[in-house]
């Protein structure tokens, strides 16, 4: 069986999400809290409901998820759907489409009869893995053969449609304390694929993040008292399986020997491509009676219990293991964050083992959650795997290549690699990375989980903006990217367009927002060799270090002028032109310009005329610089100038992360407004 396609509505996190899968190894990523775990608990949930393998199984994972109890029923209250659903005055549904192959439609062709006789047990009302000796009587009766009859023909029905589409369309809704599913006919062929299987082995089967490994000694059962417990651990009681370390290994070593394999080599795989310099021993019984699982280091020749592993190897020990030996050819499995616990090192090699080789044993499916930029990049790189980006509530789509790689250019030109473009709830970008420490100190909640990325000056973010809003225009642009730059002295013509947000603060630079005279008075007394004398003498020095920096604007505007002068010839000037025809176009501009500079020195006043126009500016600006100080003037050249004055005697940036943090404790309009940026840039 294969999983062609999911859509899950309204299940905790997620409103509306639907995917197709194309490959055996699909790969999921997204930000933290996102919902990429939901999706795994929507698929295990509808599993249960539809084609339960145990009679328990739909109670135990009820109970597991929150929404019911092992020990409280009440008349018709009897499962909790606020602990499932995102809204519980909406329906829950998840819808699996799920695909046979030749061989699982041929064994449901031969096992027509079996088929028959459980969906009669079915609209009995009973499960089908019920023992069905005490129906014997019923189906001896005129109304069970009619009953076995009308199966019969419901079976052969779904299994010609099933030929010709290869496929169905299961779902369970959630609505009203009531549960609907898709035809019972249709739900028991994968019941009854799975109930074929040894209890080591299963259809579906779920490995969630929560990896919790024993320590020290385990009960160690054998045959059918263990029975159950090997099956609930796939599905049920899927953070069992972490638990059974031993227990798995003693198993398999048990029925290796029963089936001639040679269970060392399947571990002596794992070892040598996932944890090099080891390989398995055997199993080993201590004095005190006690089991034990040996492995040897390659190089030191030391022999050790597999306890002495760390947690994160005897994870990944144990599930490989179980991927090689508890699946087979159609089953579906379920991995959440498999590099828990690991190092870099190793997660790239997990998909390479993955389609290299139990695909190559086993013909089975893998959904994969992960957060590791290794197995994010092997996956967008292997041809048996494919990449999903959970970006929201409502969009689950998959990462292609070819219809990508001019905007991974554009992002990574900005810093930002594809995994943090991908795992990042949005992506911010500031100017500098003063920006970036004095936003996250001072609105943590609305940067959890959010990259703010420094693009180092007003140019480099006027030019990615551009660049982006041309991608969008494509239609490659997916997810939306946030820019918020300084005012400077230079308003911008750039608009915000659906995926490209952008944001001019009003005041100079971010520094300006940190101005409050009261604040930043109490953190220098606080933090000062010189501290002022009184508030009211630092409210004057402050705005006089401020005017200070009037007089180097208006000079520098005045200079702009000459500074605009261009004597170089460009590009575009000079195609398909000859060696003649460049030199002729680069001699008139050096004419034009020597006869501009020429005009600027025949003018005997122009230096009295520059000073005049200088205090004519001046004059006019003072005005403007004696109310709005704290809007024009540089912030950050601002700070400097108290740091001089005062000795402040804490690094000037950390000085501005504890303003910043004071201020936004006490909630004054200038982060108020800040904050409010913010949310817009980043609201959904």
């Amino acid at each position: 069986m294969k999983l062609k396609k999911v859509r899950i509505k309204n299940f905790r996190r997620l409103t509306d999400v639907e995917f197709s899968l194309n490959q055996n190894i699909g790969v999921i990523v997204g930000p933290n809290a996102v919902g990429k775990s939901s999706i795994f608990e929507a698929i295990r949930l509808a599993k249960a409901v539809l084609f339960a393998r145990m009679q328990d199984e739909l109670r135990n994972v009820l109970i597991s998820l929150g929404a019911t109890s092992a020990h409280f029923f009440q008349n018709n209250f009897q499962i909790d759907t606020t602990a499932l659903t995102g809204d519980p005055s909406q329906p829950l549904r998840v819808t699996l489409f799920i695909s046979f192959s030749d061989e699982e439609i041929a064994s449901l062709q031969e096992s027509k009869s079996s088929l028959a006789r459980n969906l009669s047990s079915i609209l009995l009302g009973r499960s089908q893995d019920d023992p069905q000796f005490d129906l014997r009587a019923y189906f001896s009766t005129e109304q069970g053969k009619s009953s076995l009859e009308n199966s019969m023909k419901e079976i052969e029905r779904s299994l010609d449609s099933l030929v010709a589409e290869k496929s169905i369309e299961f779902f369970v809704e959630f609505a009203n304390q009531q549960i609907q599913t898709s035809a019972p006919v249709n739900n028991i062929f994968v019941g009854f694929l799975e109930q074929r299987l040894s209890p080591d082995k299963a259809i579906l089967s779920y490995f969630p993040a929560d990896r919790s490994m024993p320590a020290g000694e385990v009960q160690i059962q054998i045959g059918p008292q263990d029975f159950k417990a090997q099956a609930d651990s796939h599905l049920a009681h899927a953070g069992n399986k972490y638990g059974r370390l031993k227990q798995t290994i003693v198993n398999q070593a048990i029925v290796a020997g029963l089936q001639n394999r040679n269970i060392k080599e399947e571990f002596d795989s794992i070892f040598e491509t996932l944890l090099p310099g080891k390989e398995f021993i055997g199993l080993n019984q201590k004095p005190t009676g006690l089991m034990t699982v040996l492995v040897k280091d390659i190089v030191s020749g030391r022999v050790f219990d597999i306890d002495s592993l760390s947690s994160g190897e005897k994870g990944l020990i144990l599930s490989f293991l179980l991927f090689k030996t508890a699946s087979v050819s159609g089953s579906i499995i379920l991995v959440d964050e498999p590099e828990l616990h690991l190092n870099p090192a190793v997660c790239k090699k997990i998909i390479p083992y993955l389609a290299q080789t139990i695909l190559k044993d086993t013909d089975c499916q893998f959904l994969i959650s992960t957060h590791s930029v290794e197995i994010l990049r092997d996956a967008y790189e292997t041809p048996e795997a494919e990449l999903f980006h959970l970006r929201n509530d409502k969009d689950v789509s998959p990462v292609l290549m070819q219809d990508t790689a001019s905007v991974r250019e554009a992002i990574e030109r900005l810093g930002v690699n594809a995994a943090q473009a991908l795992t990042a709830k949005g992506t911010l970008f500031v100017e500098g990375d003063t920006d970036v420490a004095l936003l996250e100190a001072a609105f943590p909640e609305i940067l959890a989980g959010v990259l703010v990325q420094p693009l180092h000056g007003r140019a480099e973010v006027e030019k990615s903006i551009r660049e982006l809003q041309i991608e969008e225009q494509k239609g490659s642009l997916k997810d939306k990217q946030a820019f918020l730059y300084d005012k400077d002295r230079k308003p911008s013509d750039l608009q915000s367009t659906k995926l490209v947000r952008v944001e001019q603060l009003q005041k100079y630079c971010i520094e300006n927002y940190l101005l409050d005279e009261t604040t930043l008075y109490d953190l220098i007394v606080q933090n000062s060799g010189n501290p002022p004398e009184s508030r009211g003498a630092f409210s004057k020095d402050i705005k006089q270090i401020a005017l200070e920096q009037l007089d180097g604007v208006i000079l520098d505007g005045l200079l702009s002028r000459y500074r605009n002068l261009r004597v170089g010839v460009k590009k575009d000037e000079i195609k398909r032109k000859s060696l003649e025809e460049v030199a002729d176009i680069q001699l008139e501009k050096l004419r034009d310009i020597n006869q501009e500079i020429s005009e600027f020195l025949a003018q005997k006043t122009w230096k009295q005329s520059f000073l005049i126009e200088f205090q004519q500016k001046k004059t006019d600006e003072s005005l403007l610089w004696e109310n709005d100080w704290k809007i024009l003037c540089s912030g950050k050249v601002l700070f400097e100038g108290l740091r001089n004055k005062y000795q402040i005697n804490v690094e000037i940036n950390r000085f501005k992360v504890l303003v910043i943090q004071k201020l936004a404790q006490l909630e004054r309009d200038d982060i108020v407004a800040l904050k409010g940026m913010l949310n817009k840039l980043l609201e959904s």
